[in-house]
C-alpha cells in the first residue's frame, strides 16, 4: 500500500494536457488586463484625448472583471465550468476584435469592457483543475494557475512597450486574441466538472457594485480636475460610497437568507481583503513605474521609454512566474496562511524600497521584482485558502469573489496612482512620485495587517473558518 500512493497521485497524460490548456487560457485572458497600463499617454495622441479619459481604457476592463467575474464564477457552478469557459472565450475574443480595429476611443472602450469579461476564465480554471488533478498535486496546480494570472498581468505591461514601439497600439488586442483561440480549441478536449444546484446570479448586485466603483473612481480620477472640484468630487464619494452600502446591504441580506455569507465567514473575507490590498499595490506600481520612466529623470539610452519601462517590469512578471506555483510548498512548511503573509510581508519591503530609495533604476528594479514576487507568493497562497475551506460545488463562486476584489483593488490603486502623479500638473514633480510610491508602500502594508488576520488553522467543528 506505501508504493501505491505515489501512482494514485500521478497526474494522468490528459491531466496534463487539460491543465496546460487552463494555463494558456488564464494567461490570453491576464494578458488584456494590464497591457494599456504603460501606453495610456501613446492612445490619447493617437486618437486626439486627453491621458485622463484614455485611463478609462484601463480601468473600465477592470471594474467589469470585478463585477462580472463572480456571476460567471455562478454560472460555472450552475452550468459546469467548461460549458461557461467555451461561452465566455469566444467573447473576449470579441472584444479584443473590436480593440484592435478600433478607429476611435469609444470602439476602443466598447471592446475593453468586453474584454474584461476575461476575469472570469481565472475562477472557471480553478473549478476544473480540481476535477483534473489530484488531490496530493492540487496545490502545486492551483499555484501554477494563479501564478499564471499574475504573471500574465504582469506580463501585459512588459510586452506592451515593445509591441507598441514595432507594431503599434493594435498588437495588444491580437497577441492574447491568438492565445485564446488555441486555448478554445483545446478546451473542447476538458472533462466537465459536476455541476451544483441552480444558483441565483444577483445580477442587479453586480450592476450596484460595477456603479458604485465607477461612481468613486470619477471622484478620483476626473473630479479634481473639474471646475467645481470639491463639490464634484465630494457629491461623487458621497454617491459611491451610497451605493456601495446599498450593495452590501443586499449582500448580508441574501446570504443570511441563503445560509451563506462571505462576511461571516473568517477564512473567507479576509482572503478576499488582503487580495484587495494586493491588487491595489501590484497596479499602483505598474502605473507609477512606467510614468517615471517616459517622463522622469530615469534615462533610456538607446531604447524608447515605453521599451523600458516594459523591461524594468520583466524581472518582476519572472518573479511572478517563479514563486506562484512554489506555493504548495510553502503552504506545506509555513501552514495554510503562511504563504499569504510572507508575500504580503514582501510586498511590503518592496513597496518601501519604492517609497524610500533614490528612484534609481537599481532601487526601483529591485521594489519591483519583490512587489511582483510578494503579489504572486500572497494570491497564490490565497487561492489555497479558499480551495481549503470550500466545497467543489461553490468554489466557482468563492475564488470569482477574490479575483473580483483583486480587481477593484487594482481599479482603485491605478486611479489611486494616477491622480497623485497629477497632483502637480501635466508632468509630475519629485513630490507627486513620492507619494505615488508612498501610496504602494502603504497599500503593501495594509495587505499584511489583512493576511495576518486569517486563520492559521480550523477549529474541529469551527465553521467561522
Amino acid at each position: 500500500m506505501a508504493q501505491s500512493e505515489p501512482v494514485r497521485a500521478r497526474m494522468s497524460h490528459r491531466g496534463v494536457v487539460s491543465l496546460v490548456t487552463l494555463v494558456i487560457a488564464t494567461l490570453g485572458a491576464a494578458l488584456p488586463l494590464s497591457m494599456v497600463a504603460p501606453t495610456l499617454a501613446i492612445t490619447a495622441d493617437q486618437f486626439g484625448t486627453t491621458a485622463a479619459e484614455s485611463s478609462w481604457t484601463l480601468t473600465i476592463v477592470l471594474v467589469v472583471a470585478a463585477t462580472t467575474t463572480p456571476v460567471i464564477g455562478r454560472l460555472g457552478d450552475t452550468f459546469g465550468p467548461r460549458l461557461v469557459l467555451l461561452i465566455l472565450i469566444p467573447v473576449v475574443m470579441v472584444g479584443l476584435a473590436i480593440a484592435g480595429l478600433a478607429g476611435s476611443m469609444g470602439e476602443l472602450i466598447a471592446g475593453r469592457t468586453l474584454q474584461g469579461l476575461g476575469g472570469g476564465v481565472f475562477p472557471l480554471a480553478i473549478a476544473l483543475a480540481r476535477r483534473v488533478v489530484p488531490e496530493a498535486q492540487r496545490p502545486l496546480a492551483v499555484g501554477l494557475l494563479t501564478g499564471t494570472f499574475a504573471t500574465g498581468t504582469g506580463l501585459g505591461v512588459v510586452i506592451a512597450g515593445i509591441l507598441v514601439d514595432r507594431v503599434g497600439t493594435q498588437a495588444l488586442a491580437w497577441l492574447p486574441f491568438a492565445l485564446l483561440a488555441v486555448a478554445g480549441v483545446m478546451t473542447f478536449g476538458l472533462a466537465e466538472a459536476p455541476r451544483a444546484d441552480r444558483q441565483p446570479l444577483h445580477l442587479a448586485s453586480s450592476l450596484l457594485l460595477a456603479g458604485g466603483v465607477a461612481i468613486l473612481l470619477f471622484a478620483v480620477t476626473e473630479a479634481p480636475r473639474s471646475d467645481a472640484e470639491v463639490a464634484l468630487t465630494v457629491g461623487s464619494l458621497a454617491a459611491g460610497a451610497a451605493v456601495i452600502s446599498v450593495w452590501a446591504w443586499r449582500v448580508v441580506r441574501r446570504s443570511e437568507s441563503a445560509g451563506v455569507s462571505h462576511l461571516r465567514v473568517r477564512a473567507l473575507w479576509t482572503s478576499h481583503v488582503t487580495s484587495l490590498f494586493l491588487g491595489a499595490a501590484l497596479f499602483a506600481t505598474f502605473v507609477a513605474l512606467p510614468v517615471f520612466i517616459e517622463v522622469g529623470d530615469a534615462t533610456a539610452g538607446p531604447l524608447t521609454p515605453a521599451t523600458l519601462a516594459g523591461l524594468l517590469l520583466l524581472p518582476a512578471t519572472a518573479a511572478m512566474a517563479a514563486v506562484g506555483p512554489l506555493s504548495g510548498i510553502l503552504r506545506r512548511r509555513l501552514g495554510r496562511r503562511g504563504p499569504a503573509v510572507l508575500g504580503a510581508a514582501a510586498t511590503v519591503i518592496g513597496g518601501i524600497i519604492l517609497a524610500a530609495g533614490a528612484h534609481t533604476l537599481p532601487s526601483l528594479l529591485a521594489g519591483s521584482v519583490l512587489v511582483g514576487a510578494g503579489v504572486a507568493t500572497g494570491s497564490a497562497g490565497l487561492v489555497n485558502v479558499l480551495v481549503d475551506v470550500t466545497d467543489d460545488d461553490t468554489i466557482s463562486s468563492v475564488s470569482g469573489v477574490n479575483i473580483a476584489a483583486r480587481q477593484i483593488g487594482g481599479a482603485f490603486g491605478a486611479a489611486g496612482c494616477a491622480a497623485l502623479l497629477a497632483t502637480s500638473g501635466d508632468e509630475p514633480d519629485p513630490a507627486s512620485y513620492a507619494l505615488a510610491f508612498g501610496l504602494i508602500a502603504v497599500l503593501a502594508v495594509a495587505a499584511l495587517l489583512a493576511s495576518l488576520l486569517i486563520p492559521a488553522r480550523q477549529a474541529p467543528g469551527d465553521t467561522n473558518l
